[in-house]
C-alpha cells in the first residue's frame, strides 16, 4: 500500500475550470469493445472478455437504434431535480421503462449464436419464465438485490444488465449536461442514482488528471476530488495497491483505491497511464486485484452489470 497527496495538495494542482458532469460518448460500447478485445490477448480470461466484447458490440447497435426514441424529462422534472440534487433519470425508485424489454430481447437475438453453454440453457427457458419475472430480474439489479430467485436468472443477469445499460445510456444522451445537478459531489450517479463501476483519471479536453466517477449503468461521469473515497468520502490514510508481475504488466493504468473508514476498494484507472482505458472494460480484465483487496480486508465497492451476480 502506497499512501497518496493529500487532498490539500491534489486541490492546489487541480485545473480550475473543470466540467461537474461528462455525458456518455456516442460510440461508448463500440469503443469498450475494442478496449475489451485488446485486453483479451494473452488475458487468462480472454475467452470471458471476448464474450463481453461481443455484449458491447451488440449494446452498441441497439443503442444507435434506441437514441432518436429515447424520452427527455420535461422542464419542470429538471429544474426540480438540479434544484434539489436528485437523479432526473433514477433509476431505483422510477418505473421500470417499457424499452428495456425490448433492448432485452434485440440484445439476445444478436448473442444466441455466441452464447456459451450456460448461457444458451439460460436463453432456452425465457419464454417459460415470463414478463413479469424478467421485470422483477431487471429491478433487482437496479436496486442492487444479491439474491436472485433461480440459477437461471443468475446466468441471464449479465445480459439483462447489458439491457439495462444501452436502454439508460440512450436515456443520458437525450440529456444536456447542464440538465445533470451540479455541486452535490456524491457517491451515486447524478443522471440515474447508480453506483459506479470505478473512476477514471482523464487527460485532454476533460482536464488532465482530473478524476471521475463512472456510472455502472448509464456511462455518465461526474467530477469526484482525487484521493477521497467516492463512498464515505473520508480524505485520511486513502491508499492504493495494484497488480505486479505479468498481470501488472496487462494493466499498468489500473489501481485499487482504498479507505481504511468504510473498508471499501474502488478502482481507479488512469489515462495518464494508458490512454485507452475504460473504466468497465479494465475492471472486468482486473477481477485478481479485487481478491487482492479483499484478502487485505476491503470489499469489493465498484459494481460491475456483466459480472455473474446482480
Amino acid at each position: 500500500m502506497q499512501p497518496l497527496l493529500s487532498p490539500e495538495e491534489i486541490a492546489t494542482q487541480a485545473p480550475g475550470d473543470v466540467s461537474p458532469n461528462r455525458l456518455p460518448a456516442g460510440r461508448v460500447f463500440s469503443q469498450r469493445a475494442e478496449r475489451l478485445r485488446a485486453l483479451a490477448g494473452g488475458h487468462a480470461m480472454g475467452d470471458f472478455l471476448l464474450f463481453c466484447a461481443r455484449i458491447a458490440d451488440a449494446q452498441q447497435q441497439e443503442l444507435e437504434r434506441l437514441i432518436p426514441l429515447a424520452p427527455r424529462p420535461d422542464a419542470d422534472t429538471l429544474k426540480r431535480c438540479r434544484q434539489h440534487g436528485m437523479p432526473p433519470l433514477d433509476a431505483q425508485g422510477a418505473e421500470l421503462p417499457e424499452a428495456w424489454f425490448d433492448a432485452f430481447t434485440q440484445l439476445v437475438a444478436r448473442l444466441e449464436p455466441w452464447s456459451p453453454p450456460v448461457l444458451q440453457s439460460a436463453l432456452m427457458s425465457v419464454p417459460g419464465l415470463g414478463r413479469s419475472a424478467l421485470d422483477d430480474l431487471a429491478r433487482g439489479i437496479l436496486r442492487c438485490d444479491e439474491n436472485p430467485d433461480t440459477v437461471i436468472e443468475l446466468a441471464l443477469a449479465p445480459l439483462v444488465g447489458a439491457a439495462l445499460q444501452v436502454t439508460w445510456t440512450a436515456r443520458a444522451l437525450a440529456l444536456a449536461e447542464h440538465d445533470i445537478p451540479a455541486g452535490f459531489e456524491d457517491s451515486l450517479c447524478p443522471a440515474c442514482g447508480s453506483h459506479p463501476v470505478a473512476s477514471i483519471v482523464r487527460i485532454g479536453e476533460a482536464g488532465h488528471g482530473v478524476r471521475y466517477a463512472t456510472c455502472s449503468l448509464c456511462a455518465c461521469e461526474w467530477h469526484v476530488t482525487r484521493i477521497k473515497c467516492v463512498l464515505c468520502h473520508n480524505t485520511k490514510g486513502i491508499a492504493y495497491q495494484a497488480l505486479e508481475g505479468e498481470e501488472g504488466a496487462l494493466n499498468p493504468g489500473v489501481k485499487a483505491e482504498t479507505c481504511p473508514e468504510c473498508h471499501a476498494s474502488l478502482k481507479i484507472v488512469s489515462m495518464e497511464k494508458d490512454p485507452f482505458v475504460d473504466a468497465f472494460a479494465d475492471d472486468l480484465a482486473t477481477l485478481t486485484l479485487d481478491m487482492l483487496v479483499d484478502e487485505a480486508g476491503f470489499h469489493r465497492a465498484g459494481r460491475n452489470l456483466f459480472l455473474f451476480t446482480p
